[in-house]
């Protein structure tokens, strides 16, 4: 009876060798197969939208970037609006008055007409 425990015993345990049933070891191997395999396929999608976020970051940065550069254009056309507004304003004034334009009148609208036109160039860029 004990032997025959014993010899029974032995039998059960070499199953898995005929390949019958899978002993708990090579469960417990396939598991860890399928979670390693899980794992390096989340690791290359993380990899891939990775690089995506960078390059859309690196886009952005560019676009804000210029952006910026285009606000601060916009903000020096509105100083230099004001500035020909002030020029037209003295010179209509002289006008006004039977007077010629001095020539620092003259100057300084010729200037900032110049400016103005600049900036009017790069903001179309």
């Amino acid at each position: 009876s004990w032997s025959c425990g014993m010899e029974l015993m032995r039998r059960w345990q070499s199953v898995p060798a005929f390949g019958l049933i899978e002993s708990e070891d090579q469960t417990g191997e396939d598991t860890e197969d399928e979670v390693l395999s899980e794992l390096k396929k989340r690791q290359a999608e993380l990899k891939a939208l990775v690089a995506h976020n960078r390059s859309a970051k690196q886009r952005l940065h560019k676009l804000a970037k210029e952006e910026i550069r285009k606000q601060e254009l916009r903000q020096k056309a509105k100083v230099i609006d004001n500035e020909v507004m002030d020029c037209f304003r003295k010179i209509m004034a002289a006008r006004q008055k039977k007077r010629t334009p001095t020539k620092k009148e003259r100057d300084a609208a010729l200037k900032a007409l110049k400016e103005r036109e600049a900036i009017t160039k790069l903001l179309d860029s």
